[in-house]
């Protein structure tokens, strides 16, 4: 969340309309002396926090084909610039897995499948796994696999509620509770959705914290478009024109 607020203060910041990349080259973390082609962000704006994605909390650029960074030749799949720290057991998992099981081709689906199992060999904490879910979610239903992406959500909820029942920062357990709104109400758990929407609103209220007050202000605006979420494929609202 941290990383969040940090591109959103440079976001915030920026004028241009559109977002825009570089290819370049990175050390390949399998195979020792190989390249992977990558592309990394040149431009973009504030703008990309109110795509359709905000309503999963995910947001560019790793919602774009390029924010999944892959290598042709090991196979290697991750987020865009999550190459390094790997463990010498992760990379030893990793290895034995990409060579049981390497990719067919370099199709949306199958880096969302290496995205995923790859991951799942690495150490990473509850909040990063979380919002992988969500992040797959957010792709699944991208490619019309609604059944998918949504099941995904449903498991990315049940940690949230989880989690929101512990010692959060402010900022997450902000982040939380709007989550929990949506998700529930895609459910079709209607009073559900709306305990939560009581409790974020009464944090919104309550925030103190200097550095949390950006994106209080943020979900204010944003958290009224969920009362137009409706329980079915697509987690995005309809909102009146």
């Amino acid at each position: 969340m941290k990383i969040f607020l940090l591109i959103l203060c440079v976001a915030l910041s920026a004028t241009a309309k559109a977002t825009n990349w570089g290819e370049t080259e990175v050390d390949d973390p399998i195979f020792k002396g190989e390249k992977c082609s990558v592309h990394e962000p040149i431009s973009y704006g504030s703008y990309i926090y109110f795509w359709p994605s905000k309503y999963d909390q995910v947001f560019w650029p790793l919602t774009d084909q390029y924010g999944i960074w892959f290598c042709e030749k090991s196979g290697f799949t991750a987020f865009i610039g999550d190459f390094s720290g790997l463990t010498p057991n992760e990379r030893e998992e990793i290895k034995n897995y990409l060579l049981k099981n390497p990719p067919k081709d370099a199709s949306t689906q199958t880096k969302l499948n290496l995205l995923e199992n790859i991951y799942s060999l690495r150490q990473k904490d509850n909040t990063f796994n979380n919002q992988l879910l969500r992040v797959l979610a957010r792709w699944y239903q991208s490619i019309g696999d609604h059944e998918r992406a949504n099941n995904y959500r449903k498991k990315a909820l049940s940690e949230i509620v989880k989690n929101l029942e512990g010692d959060l920062d402010e900022i997450q357990k902000l982040e939380y509770l709007y989550l929990a709104v949506n998700y529930y109400r895609q459910l079709g758990e209607i009073e559900i959705s709306e305990k939560y929407i009581s409790k974020l609103i009464l944090s919104l209220d309550a925030v103190k914290d200097e550095g949390s007050k950006d994106y209080a202000m943020y979900l204010k605006e944003l958290y009224p478009e969920s009362m137009y979420i409706e329980a079915g494929d697509s987690l995005d609202p309809k909102l009146p024109e």
